[in-house]
């Protein structure tokens, strides 16, 4: 290669005769990094002077006055360039190679700037300066954290084995917080490779954005010699989604040799990238696994304590990591205690489901719960499922028999102010999960895929954390699918599919609630683990709610009819809570014990809200 022959003994001489001073105090273009680069990027030896000539009359004061000195110019326009490298012969190299389409103008290598209509100037990219002056930020880099994977030794070795095989496409599926990135770091270190990944579902969706950020990101993953690691590709399936990956296979792909490392959910978009694939799915952990990784993230307390954790609190494995991390920082030294490890629990999952749901704060307790003894029976049998759910499904084997659907989905429906939304709160809180109310106006978009993205982050991020989703009002998402006459009805039929097949495949809780349980499309009935009807509450059940809806530390009149007022108005407990509020507020503004009269009063008034008329008593 000229670069290490030639072109150095020319210097050497110029040097001499023009008594240069051998260099500046500061990092110069290296020769052996050049020879790197030019492998690396497959460059022809002219391409390769050229880049040489640009990056060292930029940096090194001798050649700048040997361009001087020969060309009478200072910077490398077509005519210098001519002269150093092609000779004094016109040679239509000196065009091909720096043309808009030569690989050192695609590879952002060389950069181009016009003087004037006639002349144009080359330089070498600073980034590519940087590189082969060594000013690159490799060595400064910090070691990524390996982790603690816990999947099998046969997933990391298959990968190893595909990592040393040429130009293959390995492309590990599973659901968020999997594990997927530490099985590649762990199977990247241990052939002593470096990983260089890139987050898809980040890259700017417009087309001349996105095809120069992805060639920044093939030449930094060239210079650096590190391995591809394509994380997030097919989180987005929409139309934007789709042609981020069309251009990761067009602009980036191609640039790479070597294998490509990509992490996708289990129903990946089809990737024809014209390599070899290998698909290596890594399944949710056991319980054993989840026990285990609870034990060596907290490094404090009994296997029992663990197991525990990973019954109670079975989180994906990044999920645990972080959990664990937020418990330590909030013991600042001291022993954790379980609030510390229940407040990490809180962080993690709030960042996960921040974006589309709020957690629900849980007050109320059974004791404030009055139900029919069928009903009641119906939701202590769905709190069962839930918590023997390691048992059936894994211990007992059910798990093979049933294939998909092992999650739990729940439908309360019934008038409004019934309890549905209140007994959700206490199956929550009976089982120690935490509740989160998803936010329609955050979920449902106008534009065409958004809603059902936004759908499967929601469903990834309560999978990966265990959280109980709660759709109130779900038949303003779950609907019936109607009968295409406009292009809206397709889309909205669309959205409807997606949760049929996404609630199919969930794995987590799922509570609906609706007034209006018609309006629901019969499919989600069979997917559903039970569907529990909230009636109007009989009198006997409505003295009971008066009662449990007044504190025991508010003072209240002996003289009270409980069962009078649930004679006269026929309201759901929604509604008598209203009325005892209303009554509370009333009697506290005239600084007297909450009465009869009170209760009345209030009942009336929120009687009459519902659009009733209360009769007079005898």
């Amino acid at each position: 290669m000229r670069v290490s022959n030639d072109f150095e003994q020319q210097l050497n001489v110029i040097e001499l005769r023009l008594d240069l001073v051998p260099h500046e105090p500061k990092p110069l273009p290296n020769v052996a990094r050049m020879c790197v680069l030019r492998e690396r990027f497959k460059l022809s030896g002219t391409e390769a002077d050229i880049l040489w000539y640009l990056a060292a009359s930029a940096a090194r004061p001798r050649v700048r006055s040997l361009i001087v000195s020969t060309t009478g110019e200072l910077i490398c326009t077509t005519e210098v360039l001519r002269t150093l490298v092609f000779g004094d012969a016109v040679d239509a190299r000196a065009f091909r190679e720096l043309s808009s389409d030569s690989k050192l103008i695609r590879a952002m290598l060389v950069e181009e700037h016009r003087l004037d209509a006639s002349r144009r100037v080359w330089t070498a990219t600073p980034r590519i300066m940087r590189w082969l002056c060594g000013e690159d930020d490799k060595a400064n880099r910090q070691p990524v954290a390996i982790g603690n994977p816990v999947v099998g030794t046969s997933v990391v070795t298959t990968l190893i084995e595909g990592m040393h095989s040429s130009n293959s496409l390995l492309v590990l599926v599973g659901v968020s917080g999997a594990g997927r990135r530490t099985v590649a770091r762990t199977a990247a270190a241990t052939i002593g490779k470096d990983l260089f990944e890139v987050d898809v579902s980040a890259l700017p969706p417009e087309a001349d954005d996105l095809k120069r950020e992805l060639t920044l990101l093939a030449r930094e993953c060239l210079l650096t010699g590190g391995m591809p690691l394509l994380c997030n590709v097919g989180t987005n399936t929409d139309e934007r989604g789709n042609a981020r990956l069309r251009a990761v296979a067009t602009h980036f792909a191609v640039a790479i040799e070597g294998p490509i490392l990509v992490t996708a959910p289990v129903n990946y978009p089809a990737m024809r990238w014209d390599r070899p694939m290998v698909v290596l799915e890594i399944k949710p952990p056991t319980s054993a696994c989840r026990a285990a990784l609870w034990h060596h993230e907290l490094g404090q307390g009994t296997q029992e304590d663990a197991e525990f954790l990973a019954t109670q609190y079975p989180l994906a494995p990044a999920l645990i990591h972080h959990a664990a991390k937020g418990a330590k920082a909030r013991a600042n030294g001291r022993k954790m205690q379980p609030e510390d490890i229940y407040a990490g629990i809180r962080a993690v999952l709030d960042d996960k489901l921040g974006d589309y749901a709020k957690r629900v704060e849980v007050t109320q307790t059974w004791d404030d719960l009055v139900l029919p003894e069928d009903q009641m029976e119906a939701v202590q049998y769905l709190i069962a499922r839930i918590r023997q759910r390691r048992t059936v499904y894994e211990q007992w084997g059910f798990a093979a028999k049933v294939g998909k659907g092992l999650g739990t989905s729940a439908l309360f429906s019934g008038p409004p102010g019934t309890g549905k939304t209140m007994v959700a709160a206490l199956i929550a809180k009976e089982l120690g999960l935490e509740l989160y109310q998803v936010d329609m106006a955050k979920i449902t978009s106008k534009y065409i895929g958004e809603t059902e993205r936004n759908l499967a982050a929601l469903f990834d991020a309560a999978e990966a954390g265990h959280a109980i989703l709660l759709f109130d009002e779900a038949d303003s998402l779950f609907g019936k699918r109607t009968e295409v006459k406009s292009s809206n009805d397709r889309y909205a039929n669309l959205e409807t599919n997606y949760l049929l097949q996404r609630l199919e495949s969930f794995t987590g809780i799922c509570l609906l609630t609706s007034n209006h349980e018609s309006n629901i499309d019969p499919a989600f009935q069979r997917r559903l683990s039970l569907h529990v009807r909230f009636d109007v509450p009989e009198a006997e059940e409505r003295e009971s709610l008066w009662r449990a809806m007044l504190p025991t530390a508010a003072p209240v009149a002996a003289s009270v009819d409980f069962a009078g007022l649930a004679r006269r108005f026929v309201m759901s407990g929604g509604y008598i809570r209203n009325a005892a509020l209303r009554a509370a507020f009333l009697a506290a503004d005239e600084g007297t014990e909450i009465t009869a009269k009170h209760l009345e009063r209030a009942a009336k008034l929120e009687y009459e809200g519902m659009g009733k008329v209360a009769y007079q008593a005898a």
